[in-house]
């Protein structure tokens, strides 16, 4: 039996192709916002400035989040993911020309995020349109799990041409990496399975019958804005990110500053806490397909895994202050990555769950949304080393928040189609008005035909009234007799 599915793999491949291509955009956009973490002290070495220019990149990247999933929809989401690749690659290449000034930095940064910005939601409309259900955990983290790839190969590769040429050759070898992807994706995906030119007639309808992804209509922001379960998919998004974030773009600069380790010299030990979370990805992922197979409910699924992605980095986040040695820093950091990155079959798929025909609209405000600690966090991060040199409080904080967004998405989640919901409230609630304009239009009616019948009543009454007096009178004067009433 294949790793992905019950159907034999010859039959089912093409997916996969879309899977690892869209894991390698993953993988490259966030190598691209990585490497700077490496090369950043080479010509950066003031943290307060290196924060700023790593927070700069969020700037950028909060712009494009909601518009890119209505490009996807009227462009496709192929152009879009493409577009976006495109954009972020010619800005990390820029910043080996904006190097010597801080404030082309922060600009060359802000537009390589909003490059970077369309990736999430596109990434989302493709599971939405090309996984079923049956695959989608095990899809979905092989997809995620990208952004972990790329982090390990930014680090290591990264310090590896550092050691042997100069910092100036990590962003023209990513920069390469980003156009064999493009040249590969363009021949080989499309934006729905059913414009793809060489897929199989089983396969398409396999995927097209097992996705409950509809044809696009129009967004109803009232549920997105509104909706609490959609908002515990807000909160936890926010509270993994801000963790998230501040180990992306500082835990090299803790690796050198607080462990003593020369990335340049332990390469592997600087990528193991992102091979370690790639490998919880994978376990999260295939584990959750297991459980809803076996007949748990899809909702008690997500809300287990995601309560593991917040509570296990907090644990260990925490346990950091105790330590002192490199070794046992590094095991809580891959204890801590790998529990939080089960957050991939928590909050991240149950976008899809809650609203498959708007997993990308979805994606884009919650991810706009999670970005803020993006920009906070680094900050923050910033001025707190400046100002007491402490890691503990760094990383109290991101467990304290981490902690946060696990209780809530615990209380709060769902896994009905929200919008399929608001849509049939909507009909009821038509319906009923219906029903009271009816009703009211009848009452209205029998009111206006009791009153024409109490005037037809009045007049009768009168008239037979008159007619009676006219009888009486000939009668009581003998003009009138009943044998002439009777003829």
């Amino acid at each position: 039996r294949p790793f992905f599915s019950t159907m034999p793999m010859w039959e089912n491949e093409t997916r996969h192709t879309v899977a690892l291509l869209l894991c390698a955009a993953n993988a490259i956009s966030y190598a691209d916002r990585t490497n700077i973490g490496v090369a950043a002290p080479a010509f950066l070495p003031d943290r307060a400035d290196r924060g700023l220019v790593l927070s700069s990149f969020f700037y950028g990247y909060v712009l494009t989040q909601v518009p890119a999933s209505f490009w996807a929809v009227r462009h496709g989401v192929k152009s879009v993911l493409v577009s976006g690749v495109v954009v972020f690659t010619i800005c990390d290449v820029s910043t080996i020309l904006a190097s010597e000034s801080v404030p082309l930095l922060v600009i060359v940064r802000a537009f390589m995020g909003a490059g970077e910005g369309v990736v999430m939601p596109s990434l989302h409309r493709f599971a939405a349109d090309w996984f079923p259900s049956s695959e989608r955990g095990t899809l979905v983290a092989a997809v995620s799990s990208g952004s972990d790839l790329g982090t390990i190969l930014a680090l290591s590769l990264s310090s590896c041409i550092m050691k042997w040429t100069h910092w100036r050759m990590i962003f023209v070898a990513f920069g390469g990496f980003s156009i064999l992807w493009v040249l590969v994706f363009l021949r080989h995906v499309t934006s729905k399975p059913e414009q793809h030119p060489r897929i199989s007639a089983k396969e398409k309808e396999y995927i097209l019958s097992n996705t409950q992804s509809s044809k696009p209509s129009s967004m109803t922001w009232s549920v997105a804005f509104r909706h609490r379960s959609i908002w515990a998919i807000y909160v936890a998004h926010f509270s993994f990110n801000y963790s998230w974030y501040v180990l992306l773009g500082w835990l090299p600069s803790y690796f050198e500053e607080q462990l003593g380790l020369d990335l340049r010299e332990n390469q592997f030990l600087a990528a193991l806490p992102y091979v370690c979370g790639y490998c919880g990805l994978i376990v999260a992922g295939r584990v959750s397909d297991r459980l809803i197979a076996r007949g748990v409910r899809t909702l008690r699924v997500r809300r287990i895994m995601n309560t593991i992605s917040s509570v296990g980095p907090a644990i260990f986040l925490v346990a950091l202050r105790h330590v002192h040695d490199h070794r046992t820093a590094i095991l809580c950091l891959s204890a801590a990555l790998f529990t939080g990155r089960a957050s991939a079959s928590g909050f991240w798929i149950n976008m899809i769950d809650v609203g498959p025909e708007h997993a990308g609209q979805i994606m884009g405000v919650s991810n706009t949304i999670a970005t803020v600690p993006g920009i906070v966090g680094n900050l923050m991060t910033g001025y707190i080393l400046k100002r007491t040199n402490e890691w503990a409080i760094v990383f109290d904080i991101a467990a304290g928040v981490s902690l946060f967004g696990g209780i809530i998405f615990a209380l709060f989640s769902t896994d009905r189609n929200v919008f399929q919901q608001n849509e049939k409230k909507n009909r009821i609630c038509a319906n009923i008005r219906k029903a009271m304009t009816w009703r009211g239009t009848v009452a209205a009616a029998s009111v206006s035909l009791t009153k024409m019948g109490n005037r037809f009543f009045e007049a009768w009454c009168i008239t037979a009234g008159g007619v009676g007096a006219s009888i009486s009178g000939d009668f009581a004067r003998g003009e009138f007799s009943i044998q002439e009433m009777l003829t």
